[in-house]
């Protein structure tokens, strides 16, 4: 059209062409103006159909598998146990290159952690590996089976630790999702079938516990403490600490040495400050300078990304106590150069009580629930439901059958309390 403004009105045919043309009188299909105008639109969106992106190639859940392996730990404190966060750390980044792979290179970025289920503890100088590959895709979206092992060096055998299902995103240069550019999967042998079929359950699974949450959470109803308290777990405690009396509040400034290649930072630093959060607050709670274990990791969706610019503050507070376990929330905000604090995402970590041996230890504190805070009754209340609707679709825990037992409250009504081994 600029072309064609800087020249003089042309006669085509028996149309007039002209910057605000007449309309035009009503020509028979045979004949149709054939002017330059024309052949150059034509030529432009050929030529825009033959270089816009075509979809890619799908591919095999084989072709994205790639496993991290790594001696973790101190070696001076050998054989002692370490944070889970460091387990969750390294899943995160197995997930990103499993994407990566799958994307041919392409930016992803984290959005949520399915739940995480400690199956055996990790120490000091053990030989961690972390396997991941994809395993469900959408329109700019990829899920990542991990799994993680360590080595038991007295048998030379892997021992499955953890495992997840890691949802990322393919991001353009504007850290906007690509729609449609995304390979989709060929599902060739039957165990691919069955691992998408799981993540299908398992995405059913979090939207149930999200209405749940969601419910309860926009609920009107007036709460009381003899509405929402467990008695079997909350009493005969020594003292007892209202939910406000248990927050501790940790603020980080991003730093260089935690950006990916997107200047954002790592899904799984975030993961492990909020479960180094969440085991400090459980301590503290307990009154326990023991370091505690961390059992699970809920599920977590992330919001949007977060720079070097920026603070993350972790407010965290235990929220549901039972005989041996406690679940602390993790709420975490962004406190941008600006200085309006922005949500960002938010972890409930399952965390088990020990002693200097290593055995279970009684929780000695309970939770004061007051009748004046209702913002603390619902969060037991919610803490509660949490509980209920993860013990009913724990996994199996495999030789760490006591964990299991652990994590849905089996063991509290042992004879014999405090003397099962947390590895046993």
């Amino acid at each position: 059209l600029a072309l064609y403004k800087r020249r003089p009105p042309r006669r085509v045919d028996t149309v007039v062409w002209h910057p605000h043309p007449p309309r035009p009188a009503r020509l028979s299909p045979d004949k149709a103006p054939t002017s330059a105008a024309f052949a150059t639109v034509f030529m432009l969106s050929a030529l825009m159909a033959a270089t816009s992106p075509s979809p890619p190639p799908p591919a095999a859940p084989a072709a994205s598998e790639t496993f991290l392996s790594e001696i973790i730990g101190e070696p001076a404190l050998a054989g002692k146990m370490m944070p889970t966060g460091a387990v969750l750390d390294l899943m995160d980044i197995v997930a990103a290159r499993a994407a990566w792979a799958h994307t041919k290179g392409g930016k992803v970025a984290t959005v949520s952690f399915d739940r995480v289920d400690l199956l055996m503890p990790v120490c000091h100088m053990d030989l961690v590996k972390v396997t991941g590959r994809v395993v469900s895709t959408g329109s700019s979206s990829l899920v990542v089976e991990v799994k993680g092992f360590k080595e038991d060096i007295a048998t030379r055998r892997m021992i499955r630790t953890a495992s997840s299902f890691v949802t990322m995103v393919l991001m353009d240069n504007n850290m906007r999702p690509m729609k449609n550019a995304v390979p989709q999967l060929l599902m060739e042998t039957d165990e691919d079938k069955n691992v998408s079929e799981m993540v299908y359950v398992r995405r059913k699974l979090f939207m149930e516990w999200d209405a749940m949450l969601k419910t309860e959470m926009q609920s009107s109803e007036r709460l009381t403490p003899e509405q929402v308290e467990d008695a079997a777990s909350n009493a005969n405690k020594r003292e007892y600490l209202t939910v406000p009396q248990t927050k501790v509040v940790v603020r980080k400034q991003s730093m260089p040495r935690n950006l990916n290649h997107h200047q954002t930072l790592f899904g799984g630093d975030i993961i492990k400050w909020m479960e180094q959060t969440a085991t400090y607050t459980a301590q503290r709670f307990t009154a326990n300078p023991t370091p505690m274990i961390t059992l699970a990791m809920n599920r977590i969706t992330f919001k949007s990304p977060i720079t070097i610019n920026d603070v993350i503050q972790m407010e965290a507070e235990v929220v549901y106590v039972r005989k041996y376990i406690l679940e602390v929330q993790v709420h975490c905000f962004v406190d941008p150069p600006s200085g309006k604090l922005r949500d960002s995402h938010t972890g409930y970590f399952t965390v088990m009580n020990l002693d200097s041996l290593g055995f279970k230890r009684p929780i000695v504190t309970g939770i004061k629930l007051e009748e004046d805070d209702q913002e603390s009754l619902k969060k037991y209340k919610l803490a509660k439901s949490r509980f209920a609707f993860d013990a009913g679709v724990s996994p199996a825990a495999g030789p760490a059958k006591e964990l299991q037992r652990i994590r849905t409250g089996e063991d509290e009504n042992d004879t014999e309390t405090n003397t099962k081994f947390y590895l046993s």
